[in-house]
């Protein structure tokens, strides 16, 4: 039996790559901290759900036992918080908290699929962000947290290459999702002056590419980052 793990599932980028990654192995498993939302992805492609937040030991726990015997085909990282503002004003609390659910978490977590079956030729992919490659403003920590992840997948991509796992990091630019916050009309103008491509993208835009990374890119694709942002990064 294949199993396909999308953690993160509940939110605008993780529910659509559990969309775009529906019926490409024998049981997907998908997870997150909202139990209404995870039903709802789960109904709509026919996947087991795990409510668990994997900040926590018993989160993990619970992922790991969910996959059981399986063999894993691939795993998508897609979870994570944000957190905005200067970083004299942060709550300490919430910094520790970001870096635990979108560093500490993952790693974690990673750790212990480090010891599953996984099947020849697997893959994983790993949710980043430009934001871990440019200086913005008010978001050091999760910049931070985000860069820590990224380079922690392109590391475990040397490690695992040779277990025949590819690990690939997706880092979206500004995607439509909740994630970006209410202040949407000062975003928009924001976009329309930053990202050539004068829009924000869509989280099934990411999915495709993430879709791309674990099922279609050929083999020797390992450590790569891909950064699916409008064209930010190459014009910075």
């Amino acid at each position: 039996m294949t199993v396909g793990l999308v953690v993160g599932a509940t939110g605008g980028i993780g529910g659509a790559c559990a969309r775009a990654l529906a019926g490409s192995v024998t049981r997907m498993i998908v997870t997150g901290r909202d139990e209404n939302k995870l039903q709802t992805i789960a109904a709509e492609t026919r996947a087991d759900e795990v409510a668990a937040d994997i900040a926590t030991d018993g989160g993990r726990a619970a992922i790991l036992d969910a996959i059981g015997n399986g063999e894993l085909r691939w795993v998508v990282i897609a979870s994570g918080k944000p957190l905005r503002g200067a970083l004299a004003d942060l709550d300490p609390d919430a910094i520790v908290d970001t870096f635990q659910s979108n560093l500490i978490g993952p790693a974690l977590l990673l750790h212990g699929l480090s010891r599953m079956l996984w099947s020849n030729g697997a893959s994983v992919a790993v949710i980043g962000s430009i934001s871990a490659t440019r200086a913005l403003a008010n978001r050091s920590v999760y910049a931070a947290s985000k860069a820590g992840l990224e380079r922690l997948a392109m590391s475990l991509a040397g490690e695992w290459a040779q277990r025949g796992i590819r690990v690939t990091v997706i880092a979206p630019g500004v995607i439509a999702t909740p994630f970006l916050g209410s202040d949407r009309a000062r975003l928009d103008a924001w976009v329309a002056e930053r990202v050539p491509s004068g829009r924000a993208g869509t989280a099934e835009e990411v999915a495709e590419v993430v879709r791309y990374a674990v099922l279609d890119a050929p083999g020797y694709l390992i450590g790569a980052r891909i950064a699916v942002d409008g064209g930010m990064e190459a014009t910075a």
